[in-house]
């Protein structure tokens, strides 16, 4: 008698696990789709800023490129400065990042 109560009861447990197994996968499979589709959303309108960025780099390169070619003294001149500039704050930057040196004084 004892052993065909705990066989319903297993029974019942093993119907119950599947019970929510069926839950969990079907709140699951909502859950993906709802962020499936927020992102598709978030593509689409994100993807028409994205080209018109791209339309604007590749207008301002070009436009850079040009004055470089009708201007290649001034365009050296400004390739020399920022890189004088450059150095100068590389060097601020390395010297501010040594260590203070110790000074050890001796009193006799």
């Amino acid at each position: 008698m004892a052993e065909a109560t705990t066989n319903k009861e297993i029974e019942s447990l093993r119907a119950e696990v599947s019970r929510l197994t069926k839950i969990v996968t079907a709140q699951g499979a909502q859950a993906f789709s709802d962020v499936r589709h927020g992102a598709a959303n978030v593509v689409d309108a994100a993807t028409p800023a994205a080209k018109k960025a791209a339309e604007v780099a590749r207008a301002e390169g070009s436009a850079i490129a040009q004055t470089a070619r009708e201007h290649p003294a001034a365009t050296g001149s400004v390739l020399f400065v920022a890189a004088a500039i450059g150095l100068g704050i590389g060097y601020i930057l390395g010297a501010a990042s040594q260590p203070e040196p110790t000074i050890r004084r001796r009193y006799w």
